[in-house]
């Protein structure tokens, strides 16, 4: 249950991140070729108020709702339709294509609209049920990757949240599935390719994605019952939302608290200084409007959300007439249709809903400043500069003028987007500081806006940058971009449109949203072709076009706010004891029977949480719809010059992906903490006749991207065995294939021809302060991967690697770098240093080009090889490292020396992520697919209770990676700390138990491993694994033969081996709240590190 900021999107850990809503949303898709009763009296005689009572407006639409839904009830319903599938389903290319016309009449509906978007082979076909007037559009396309989304526009007026711990409410529970908590059984129960619900600024979603016809009918059911008919009851909102209850549940003289799932999942999400200012942005920019309000809920507002208050809102706002449903893929509208109709818009009438309609905000007569405070960062490169500031404008009205927002998406590229636009220079540049959070051209909501200003800066420089701000537009009314920007801006539009993408509904379903919701075409987001032909005439017909765009847009607009946040160390020691200062108030005022309750409510959620679930109710697949076979990639391998190529002929719209694996091996040791900021700055710095910003235009002018990266991956049957390579990866239009390959050529020459390492040291500076600052504020947002990497990292080589090179390591050497505290002779050293790589890597004569990859279109291999050969031509083969004495592995395992069993990173954040992780077997050992399905099991079964629903974590789970030979169990946004430890050491011995699996729960486990391992890879990824890994076909039949065989008492003996037996060697790693550390550094085994990994003394 995804929440988006009006910042950003924040994940549980479960989901799949959602498609950006920016053009780039729309990339071309994939082709698959490859009881709650309802008495038949009117509700209204229930709820009748006396004569003369004046209804309010939640009271008037929660009767309408409910006296809408007595026109059908279920028993009168005809037949109840199956949830299989249509019999004889032609999919694919197979099927027979959609033909309606408008006034056509399917189950209830009317067409109201036909459309061919011709670029994606789709047919939107602009539906209207006749009753309720629910919404419906459907994508008809040969994609087998099937989409369905009902979202709700949901319009807080407060920040309880309201919305949020609806939307996580309504999954708990419904009128056919009466089983606590059917969205998380239904994870187990589907091979869904996306699940999950989310709540934006101004709307609910529940979208989900699968290729099985049987699963899509089953998820169908399932979100469109827990929708429209919720249970809804007090407990559940306990559960999901808050409650008070006592530190010690039945001791009523222990201290009161505050749980809730939701509660500490937003005490986790508005932690950081990022999220905050991203907050105050939008509250300050929209003053009177539903916009004000955070809709996820701010941790301070929740508690004052009744049970009640939460009902009403779902009878206001959860009804078909405010209903907008999408539908895409090959199955069949008729049967969707029906399905809808009949599971679920046959119970209602139409209600008027006019009042849920978003207002435009009211303008603002002049520019505002605001000074606001929130949380530092775990870590800061300077003390004395934690200041951020933006400058921000409210703009044009999103449905209204889809075109205007297309236009000032390309504007923002423009502005902001690489070292040539104009604000990057007045500001990065001119300051050393990166851009802030928030920076750039939001259009999700109903009217869009601009922000733009820098994070890391003096407090006293804050009105210079919003001087430089305003200075720069007012110098773009006059001078306008250069043409030559523009066309590459328009290029990488070409580009994505081109892209194919394996969740293309998903993309559609979320970025037709802010036009629909709001009265606008929802199909306009997708008219990409249209907009650019329209802009190019625009800008041909009128060579004033973009400065008469900023005149309008920035120049003369009167709504302008200018945020400034500065930071303040006790920021979250303030809402604790804010927070602890409110419920001392509360417990004072709880008299005896109070408490009892409170006691007798905590027992009855315990019992709701642990009572057996009718979960037969729920539909579902079984192992037997899992594929027997894996899916075969064809592959061809030759040499080219010498080198073997790898080639994947794939249907890519045009585009042609190229890699290239470069050994490490032997990479001297006192370069190996540098090869991030390598692969970072390879394509930032210029090279061969290019400057910086040259460069920058080529690549974006001429190509899709090109960049570099670490990678490697242990053999698949010897963990200890690794090879750690320097993967160059790069695509591009074939039109631009030599341009392409000549750019590589210039990034892997050495000397003048090849990077320009000593150039240009300001610009460098910049670059990597941009990267420590982007870094030391992820410590709070993402600590559940630095706390992973933290416990992997004395397990395994490749654990070691990655915590060296991605985790608090790699932040600490950036500090000591470009740090307040920095040597500036470190600094100065950066450029040898990288040369050195470089030198390594690209001479012919030391041969570390181990092997290349090419995805595309087979028609253009000749082309490519041609181009291969001229780049191939001063390259030599690698042969097969294996490191000496002071080579790479010296300085990986010299990382680890200082490594504890325990650790706790404490930081500045409101929440926990715990995690504790083991070393298990290499991919084909007999126990790696047994160890696999135990972490599905052990998610489902356990820690999901345990840790979510028990202890109020916004997530957790565990996880096995064959690959890496590691189990771990963690848990996101956590309230608790060791407790959360001791629920891991007792999940192990529960999981050991024989009997504590089922027959059914390994069914589920298999059936989730399958979702996971079969989910949709886009063309231009297939053969990557085998590429990169040496993960061949058969080698993954093998594996997925292994999984298919487990059998129940696998689970437990490999449970004992390695999580109780294997205890003893586990890691245990906690990145969370400094003011709530409840271990001493050094008691039991335990380091307590600040994220700098000094030791710190605990808070309590």
């Amino acid at each position: 249950m995804t929440m988006f900021s009006t910042a950003s999107a924040t994940l549980r850990p479960l989901a799949t991140t959602r498609a950006n809503l920016l053009w780039s949303s729309v990339g071309r898709r994939g082709v698959a070729h490859h009881t709650r009763s309802i008495s038949q009296r009117s509700v209204r005689h229930s709820i009748s108020l006396p004569a003369g009572t004046h209804r309010s407006r939640t009271e008037l639409m929660r009767v309408r709702h409910y006296a809408s839904m007595a026109r059908a009830p279920r028993v009168a319903c005809r037949a109840t339709i199956s949830l299989a599938p249509p019999p004889s389903l032609a999919r694919g290319k197979d099927r027979a294509p959609l033909s309606l016309k408008v006034g056509d009449k399917l189950h209830g509906f009317t067409v109201q609209k036909v459309e061919q978007i011709e670029e994606y082979h789709i047919n939107a076909i602009t539906l209207r049920h006749d009753v309720t007037g629910a919404k419906y559009l459907h994508a008809d396309c040969d994609d087998q990757n099937n989409c369905f989304n009902i979202t709700f526009r949901t319009t807080p007026t407060d920040s309880t949240g309201v919305a949020h711990i609806l939307e996580h409410t309504v999954l708990c529970g419904s009128e056919k599935y009466p089983v606590r908590d059917p969205f998380f059984n239904m994870l187990k129960r589907s091979l869904n390719t996306f699940m999950n619900a989310m709540t934006a600024p101004d709307f609910t979603m529940y979208p989900f994605s699968t290729r099985n016809a049987a699963d899509y009918y089953n998820l169908l059911s399932v979100y469109l019952d827990a929708a429209f008919f919720p249970k809804l009851t007090a407990s559940d909102f306990k559960q999901e939302g808050h409650r008070l209850e006592f530190e010690n549940p039945e001791d009523t003289t222990s201290k009161l608290m505050y749980k809730g799932v939701v509660f500490n999942e937003m005490k986790g999400a508005m932690s950081s200084m990022d999220s905050q200012f991203g907050r105050a942005l939008s509250k300050h920019l929209f003053p009177t409007s539903t916009y004000h309000h955070n809709s996820g809920g701010d941790p301070v507002n929740i508690p004052e959300l009744s049970h009640e208050q939460l009902v009403e809102f779902h009878a206001t706002h959860y009804h078909p007439s405010n209903a907008f449903i999408f539908s895409y893929g090959d199955l069949p509208l008729a049967a969707t249709l029906e399905r809808v109709s009949e599971w679920a818009l046959e119970r209602f009438e139409a209600i008027d809903v006019t009042e849920l309609d978003v207002r435009d905000e009211q303008r603002l007569a002049a520019p505002q400043r605001v000074a606001v405070t929130g949380a530092p960062d775990a870590v800061v490169a300077d003390p004395s500069k934690q200041t951020a500031v933006s400058v921000a404008w409210l703009l044009n009205n999103v449905p209204e003028e889809p075109f205007e927002v297309f236009k000032m998406r390309v504007a923002s590229d423009l502005l902001t987007s690489g070292p040539s636009a104009p604000l990057y220079r007045a500001l990065v540049e001119k300051f050393g500081a990166p851009f802030a959070a928030g920076t750039g051209y939001g259009a999700q909501r109903r009217e869009a806006s601009f922000a733009v200003g820098l994070k890391g800066i003096a407090e006293s420089d804050a009105d210079a940058v919003e001087a430089a701000v305003l200075e720069t537009f007012d110098r773009l009314v006059t001078e306008g971009f250069e043409e030559e920007r523009v066309d590459a801006v328009v290029h990488q539009i070409e580009l994505s449109s081109r892209r194919v993408s394996t969740n293309f509904g998903l993309g559609m379903a979320f970025s037709i949203m802010p036009y629909w919701l709001h009265g606008g075409d929802p199909v306009s987001p997708v008219r990409v072709s249209a907009q650019v032909e329209r802009l190019r005439a625009e800008m041909a017909a009128d060579p004033q076009m973009w400065q008469k765009l900023i005149k309008a847009k920035f120049a003369d607009n009167a709504h302008r706010v200018t945020v400034t946040m500065t930071p303040s160390r006790e920021y979250n020691a303030d809402l604790e004891a804010a927070e602890k200062e409110r419920l001392q108030q509360i417990d004072a005022a709880l008299d005896e029977e109070r408490r009892k309750q409170i006691v007798e409510e905590a027992k009855a959620l315990k019992a709701d949480q642990e009572a057996p679930q009718a979960v037969e109710t729920l539909p579902t697949l079984s192992a037997a719809d899992i594929p027997l076979e894996v899916e075969r990639t064809e592959v061809e391998f030759t040499q080219v010059g010498g080198v073997p190529v790898q080639w994947n002929d794939q249907r890519t719209n045009g585009i042609t992906h190229v890699n290239m694996l470069y050994d490490l091996t032997e990479l001297p040791a006192h370069l190996v903490p540098y090869i991030p900021l390598f692969a970072s700055l390879l394509t930032e710095l210029g090279a061969g006749a290019r400057d910086y910003r040259q460069l920058a235009q080529q690549i974006k002018g001429t190509t899709g991207g090109v960049g570099a990266g670490l990678t490697g991956a242990a053999a698949v049957g010897d963990l200890d065995t690794f090879e750690p390579a320097l993967v160059i990866s790069a695509n591009c239009l074939d039109r631009n294939l030599d341009k392409m390959f000549e750019l590589l050529g210039d990034l892997t020459s050495l000397g003048e021809k090849g990077v320009h390492w000593h150039d240009e040291p300001a610009h460098l500076k910049t670059l990597m302060t941009r990267r420590n600052a982007a870094l030391g504020a992820s410590v709070a947002s993402q600590g559940l991967t630095y706390a992973k990497l933290h416990a992997t990292a004395g397990l395994t080589p490749e654990g070691a690697l990655d915590n060296l090179t991605s985790g608090l390591p790699h932040i600490n050497l950036m500090q000591s770098l470009v740090g307040a505290d920095a040597d500036p002779a470190a600094l100065e050293a950066v450029p040898a240093a990288l040369e050195a790589i470089a030198a390594h890597l690209f001479d012919p004569s030391a041969a570390r080009l181990m092997r290349c990859r090419v995805a595309g279109e087979g028609e253009r291999f000749s082309e490519v090889e041609g181009l291969l050969k001229g780049w191939l031509a001063p390259q030599t083969i690698a042969p097969a490292g294996v490191g000496g004495a002071d080579t790479f592995w010296a300085a990986v395992n010299a990382s680890n020396t200082s490594a504890t069993a325990k650790t706790f990173f404490a930081v500045p954040s409101q929440t926990n992520y715990v995690v504790r992780a083991v070393r298990t077997v290499p991919y084909t050992h007999p126990n790696s697919a047994p160890l696999f399905l135990l972490a599905q099991a052990l998610s489902t079964c356990y820690l999901h209770r345990e840790i979510r629903e028990k202890g109020g974590a916004y997530g957790g789970g565990a996880a096995a990676s064959p690959l890496g030979g590691t189990f771990s169990m963690s848990s996101y946004r956590d309230p608790r700390s060791l407790e959360t430890v001791d629920v891991y050491e007792a999940a192990a011995a529960w999981a050991a138990k024989e009997g504590a699996f089922s027959d059914r729960d390994l069914e589920e486990a298999k059936l989730r491993a399958f979702k996971s391992l079969d989910s949709p890879v886009a063309p231009s990824g297939k053969g990557s694994t085998l590429f990169l890994n040496k993960l061949d076909d058969d080698t993954r039949q093998v594996f997925r033969s292994a999984l298919l065989a487990v059998e129940i008492g696998d689970l437990a003996r490999v449970a004992q081996t390695y999580l109780v037996n294997g205890a003893s060697e586990a890691a245990t790693a906690i990145v969370g709240n400094e003011e709530k550390v409840s271990v001493e550094h050094g008691q039991d085994g335990w380091a307590v590190l600040g994220a700098d990994l000094k030791p710190k003394s605990s808070s309590t």
